[in-house]
């Protein structure tokens, strides 16, 4: 429910984002600990690695946080066997890259351009066993596009030589949005 209705949310009126600066290392400190319980109980665990030397954004806080628990959440629903959670940070002059790496299921090469899309869940055939709707992962490039970054997934189906598993990758520029709340909603 809460899916559809940040969903709609971000379709009808805009996305009002509250503008301010972001300590992405403190950020996500947060959400791997709040995280850590979920994973436990499925014998799984979470680690952050951050190497970031610059990890402060212009952001809100609210929507950054809620993509990185969507993440998780995703790599916990989509894993056969206790999940592992792995997020790491880099920086350059311009971006932070958060990198948030699992060994879930994976997502076929085929299917890896369309999991971003509104309402798109991967063919199973009649049979789903996670529950869902599609709409977190749209859910969560649009937050980073209206942060003035971009998403994208790097994932494999297994096989004899490849591990598998997805890793999603987020750069967010440094300087991005608007001083002027009223220009901070993007459309």
């Amino acid at each position: 429910v809460e899916n559809v209705l940040l969903s709609a949310m971000t379709e009808e009126g805009g996305m009002r984002l509250r503008l301010t600066d972001v300590d992405m290392h403190a950020l996500l400190a947060e959400v791997v600990r709040n995280s850590a319980l979920q994973l436990e109980k499925r014998g799984g665990s979470i680690a952050m690695q951050p190497d970031a030397e610059l990890a402060h954004v212009r952001g809100d806080r609210t929507y950054l946080t809620s993509i990185f628990y969507n993440l998780i959440d995703n790599a916990v629903k989509y894993c056969t066997v206790p999940p592992v959670v792995r997020i790491t940070t880099r920086s350059d002059a311009q971006h932070l890259v958060v990198e948030v790496r699992d060994n879930g299921i994976g997502i076929p090469r085929g299917e890896q351009r369309k999991i971003f899309d509104r309402l798109y869940r991967i063919p199973t055939g009649n049979v789903h066993n996670v529950k869902g709707f599609g709409l977190g992962l749209s859910y969560v490039k649009s937050v980073v596009e209206r942060h003035g970054g971009n998403i994208r997934v790097e994932s494999s189906t297994g096989g004899a030589d490849q591990q598998t598993g997805s890793r999603f990758i987020i750069t967010l520029p440094f300087e991005h949005g608007e001083e002027d709340p009223t220009a901070a909603v993007r459309r």
